[in-house]
């Protein structure tokens, strides 16, 4: 039987979210509860220790205060440890990527609307064709804003819109990150209670092609921020959106940067099972697609 590492974003109830595909805190119980039963949860450092059982690592990406406030409450209680990846730039740059501004705004606003509002800006047709890479959201109204925030604006276009969305219901960005992402001491907290710790991004965009720039941006500070914060050397990389459209051709020509740099191991999103500690790479399976009864 092959290991398991399951892959979590937001912890909260579905109807809170609407941006996103949340789990709700009730049935990220009875998930935990079902791999503990049938797996050894451990820790990614500890991949290469013998178990009796095979292994399952809990995965988290991008540090939601959601996390903090469920998902770690449940790991405490159920007495498992938990992996974390984090982003730096949101707490140093205090800038949120374009992503959760996307979700956010499509948690507080009607997709319909929204597409209403910025559809006489662009060429509705290209992007009602491309939108087809969001084939998975049944409304089409979701779909074309996702496209057109994500693919079809340039970043400062997305960003202006979106920005003023978030700012209406927060009042300000300062208040929407501290609210909306694990604090720097919450995450010391974390760490003392046994949880791992990885390094995510710092504005969490997709590898661009170039292995040392894109480390340089995007690892590296994101790894000497929480080190210094955390006093310790972390050693575990999670790609933002599993590294994108060039994944594979990521996980090539990162490899040898990362371990130059002390990464002892990686966690994608490609959907599998895995054999940990054989190898760097290690496939996932995404919480809401987890057949587990």
């Amino acid at each position: 039987m092959k290991d398991l590492v399951i892959m979590y974003h937001y912890v909260m109830e579905p109807d809170q979210w609407k941006g996103s595909v949340p789990i709700s805190p009730n049935e990220f119980k009875k998930q935990v509860e079902w791999a503990k039963k049938y797996y050894e949860i451990i820790k990614p450092e500890d991949m290469n220790k013998p178990t009796t059982k095979p292994k399952c690592i809990i995965s988290f990406d991008d540090a939601t205060k959601d996390q903090y406030k469920n998902a770690f409450r449940i790991l405490k209680e159920l007495e498992v440890p938990g992996y974390f990846t984090l982003m730096s730039g949101p707490l140093v740059e205090r800038q949120v990527p374009i992503f959760h501004l996307v979700h956010t705004t499509l948690s507080y606003f009607n997709d319909k609307e929204i597409w209403e509002e910025v559809s006489l800006k662009v060429d509705k047709d290209e992007i009602k064709n491309k939108s087809e890479i969001y084939s998975y959201e049944e409304n089409e109204y979701r779909r074309f804003v996702k496209y057109l925030f994500n693919f079809y604006w340039s970043e400062d276009e997305s960003r202006a819109f979106l920005e003023e969305k978030v700012i209406s219901i927060y009042g300000s960005l300062d208040t929407f990150i501290d609210e909306f992402y694990i604090s720097e001491k919450e995450i010391i907290e974390m760490d003392k209670a046994g949880m791992s710790i990885g390094i995510h991004c710092v504005k969490h965009i997709p590898y661009d092609g170039n292995a040392q720039d894109f480390y340089n941006k995007e690892i590296k500070p994101c790894k000497n921020h929480f080190e210094k914060l955390l006093n310790k050397e972390i050693k575990l990389y999670t790609p933002s959106f599993g590294g994108g459209e060039k994944a594979t051709r990521m996980q090539e020509e990162l490899l040898h940067i990362l371990r130059e740099n002390g990464f002892i191991s990686g966690f994608t999103t490609q959907k599998g099972l895995t054999t940990l500690g054989k190898n760097f790479w290690h496939n996932r399976i995404d919480c809401n697609q987890l057949n587990y009864e």
